[in-house]
């Protein structure tokens, strides 16, 4: 009998055989990443990781032990973020930050009714929120446009974004919004940045629960 295998699955290994058709040497490069005869190294949302340069699988160190990743999310961001852009060196952050809406002209663009699952989640959890955060190695800015949390986090050590979350009250819901440095759309496809979304919300979660 065939084994099943779900869709995602099936699309992580269809992006390791082509993340195999990209010059490995050229991304070390671009992104200096370290490497050696069997993998490539990099940090992703503050776990290490690394992929093997002749299969093209990811893998995460858990508890200091290497483990396979086939998480289509982690994966899939992973091989754009490195293979996305097509330059000889690598595209540069431009220090301003947009919502996911600035990258596309028409479509959906929102991802409000996500968000709020998730700022329900965290609301009453703030400073276990914070303490996430920082478990994913982020950085505590100043309060922007109010909120009370604002955290730059660190994607991998060339690209982060900004959360911001605003606690609940009497009048308004509680809120989270994911904002984007104004290159993005130079560093990854408009629908890799939902599959990081989640990700990075998922982590924060169980985070908080641990």
């Amino acid at each position: 009998m065939a084994e099943n295998i779900s869709n995602y699955d099936l699309q992580v290994d269809i992006g390791k055989q082509i993340f195999l058709q990209y010059d490995q040497q050229s991304l070390i490069r671009k992104f200096q990443l370290e490497a050696d005869e069997q993998y490539i190294y990099l940090t992703y949302l503050n776990t290490p990781c690394r992929i093997n340069r002749k299969d093209g699988g990811v893998e995460e160190s858990i508890n200091g032990a290497w483990k396979a990743c086939r998480c289509f999310s982690t994966v899939m961001t992973i091989y754009d973020l490195l293979c996305y852009h097509q330059g000889e060196t690598a595209p540069a952050l431009v220090g301003h930050w947009c919502a996911v809406g600035h990258f596309v002209v028409t479509g959906v663009t929102e991802t409000d009714t996500f968000t709020e699952k998730y700022a329900a989640l965290f609301d009453g959890h703030m400073e276990e929120l914070i303490s996430a955060c920082e478990s994913l190695n982020g950085v505590l800015l100043a309060p922007m446009a109010g909120a009370d949390v604002t955290c730059r986090i660190p994607v991998t050590p060339f690209f982060p974004v900004l959360l911001q979350f605003w606690a609940g009250d009497e009048e308004f819901p509680p809120k989270l919004m994911l904002l984007w440095d104004g290159n993005t759309d130079k560093f990854m496809h408009f629908e890799t940045t939902f599959y990081l979304q989640g990700d990075l919300l998922q982590r924060l979660w169980h985070q908080t629960k641990d």
